[in-house]
């Protein structure tokens, strides 16, 4: 195992910049005190405006490429609009203005009112500039028109002065998360960051590295020797970076690692720890404008959420029963769903949304363990190629048993099935994995590691030579996790949020494919892959 090197240090971190603003006239104003090395576009991203916006309201501001620390800038503030458009049923468009557009055609073109429009842009004028930016109200309903239409427009509007593209976004305290997720941030706007030879990346990763009783952690510490490897070999490529690791697995803890001015100077942060620790370091990395990446978690989602630096690795069970229904085929298909009877509702409800989606129409069937007739007879299709899609059972517990009892009913049944189920089931013993190839059985799956690629060889040898162990899947982890990030930074540096979503590298056995759901929230991964079985072998489907 590897040698684990601990900060525990103490420094009290500085109040948020935001400060109490004030009216004029028809818009509100709020201050923000200007921090060493922020630009205007940190500053607009954190607000949900733009650069233009800021500049609007800020005309001393001559060149703001050059604004210094402790400069107090106003920040226009709309929240005021939310009793005449409420949250719930409104969504704004952020709009470029183009050649000839006046309030009433864009009015029109988004299906609301001119008024409207001039009420959420206080001083705008009927014809606005062309390349200015404007927010129009659109009733959600409405919202995915207004994208339609601002998509036949986009060729036009590139002939136009580079600004910002439009977007949908949704007010601060809305929650509500699309049952599909897409990329809001464009590679449009990234911009390549020039790395100079000695510039330190600072890393710093926060895990339970050893319990109460002194013995080693077996997922974190693992997770810091892959990223050590990880380290090691951006070193070699001539990137300088340093790893802090803070320990903690012991209680209070969590309180000395906030006020370590090593944390506070981090170019990230990387963190696997209890769900109330991990709201405070989300909470820590937006106060100090610090991306935290939470690679374990699959229930941290709720952090991501109104926080643009907070970075969620673990693909949920949402994107996993995408990655599930998603396979195509060249020939027709009988989808069935097969439940327990008493499943687990909230995923029979996802479940039925996703095959309804995917194919307008399946077949539902109840299973009860024990029966010795073969209840499939009369919906298995015998000419056509069977789907079976397995909903969990209620208690964990007992989903092992009826899984195994529905692949034994499905393989007496002879005909041409093709079964699919969760991650899971790769580790219940019940089922013997012949079964698998002879049925066709797709899993989704979170990771998975090809031992025969020369990358996972290379690093089960560093592994082996450093540590003396075999590599898990938290030492996998702690490679891609820390191997990735290095190399994002490498490439667009610290500000890369922007330039993520595009951004792919070959991984020991993650797939990062990192999306937002509004323009206020943080990443999520929506990586996975599909195991399939043949009766050849094992075949992967990354796409």
């Amino acid at each position: 195992m590897c040698t684990v090197t601990v900060f525990l240090l103490y420094m009290n971190y500085s109040p948020a910049q935001k400060m109490p603003g004030y009216r004029s006239g028809t818009l509100f104003y709020d201050f923000h005190i200007i921090r060493k090395n922020e630009t205007l576009s940190q500053i607009a991203r954190i607000y949900n405006l733009s650069v233009n916006e800021i500049l609007e309201v800020n005309t001393t501001i001559s060149e703001p490429e050059k604004i210094v620390e402790g400069m107090k800038i106003k920040i226009p503030n709309y929240s005021h609009f939310i009793e005449k458009y409420p949250h719930d049923q409104w969504n704004f468009i952020l709009y470029r203005v183009k050649q000839g557009d006046k309030l009433k055609s864009i009015a029109k073109q988004f299906a609301t009112d001119a008024d409207d429009i001039k009420n959420i842009n206080p001083g705008i004028e009927n014809k606005p500039p062309t390349g200015s930016e404007i927010r129009v109200p659109v009733k959600k309903q409405d919202t995915a028109k207004a994208q339609t239409s601002d998509n036949k427009e986009k060729k036009e509007q590139e002939k136009q002065p580079a600004i910002n593209p439009a977007f949908t976004f949704n007010w601060k305290n809305n929650s509500t998360v699309p049952e599909e997720s897409v990329a809001v941030n464009s590679n449009a706007d990234c911009a390549e960051y020039v790395y100079k030879s000695g510039t330190v990346f600072k890393i710093s990763l926060v895990m339970p590295l050893k319990k109460n009783d002194g013995t080693t952690d077996l997922t974190g510490a693992p997770f810091l020797c892959g990223a050590l490897i990880a380290v090691n070999e951006m070193k070699n490529n001539g990137l300088t970076v340093k790893l802090n690791s803070f320990d903690c697995g012991n209680s209070n803890s969590i309180d000395r690692i906030l006020n370590s001015p090593e944390l506070r100077e981090s170019s990230l942060i990387i963190a696997q720890s209890s769900v109330g620790d991990l709201g405070r370091l989300a909470a820590y990395a937006a106060e100090n404008r610090i991306h935290l990446v939470i690679p374990h978690e699959s229930k941290a989602r709720s952090f991501v959420e109104n926080n643009p630096y907070v970075i969620q690795l673990h693909p949920s069970e949402d994107d996993m029963l995408r990655k599930l229904v998603s396979k195509q085929y060249n020939e027709d298909v009988v989808p069935i769903l097969v439940k327990p009877v008493k499943p687990d509702s909230l995923m029979l409800d996802k479940y039925r949304s996703a095959l309804k989606k995917r194919f307008g129409k399946f077949t539902e069937q109840t299973h009860q363990m024990g029966l010795k007739y073969l209840e499939y007879e009369n919906i298995l299709d015998a000419g056509k190629l069977n789907l079976i899609f397995v909903c969990p059972v209620a208690k964990p517990l007992k989903d092992e048993p009826f899984v195994s009892d529905v692949i034994s009913r499905l393989n007496l049944a002879k005909k041409r099935l093709s079964v699919y189920g969760s991650d899971k089931w790769q580790s219940f013993g019940l089922i013997h994995n012949g079964l698998y190839f002879n049925m066709n059985v797709h899993l989704a799956q979170p990771v998975f590691v090809d031992y025969n690629s020369e990358a996972t060889k290379l690093f089960v040898q560093l592994y082996r030579k450093a540590y003396n162990s075999e590599p898990g899947k938290h030492a996998f982890l702690g490679y891609d996790a820390v191997y990735y990030f290095l190399a994002v930074l490498r490439k667009y540096g610290t500000e890369f949020q922007d330039c993520v979503s595009g951004f792919e590298s070959v991984m020991l056995q993650s797939r990062y494919k990192l999306v937002k759901n509004n323009i206020s929230d943080g990443f999520v991964n929506e990586g996975c892959f599909l195991l399939e079985y043949t009766p050849d072998s094992i075949e992967i489907k990354r796409e």
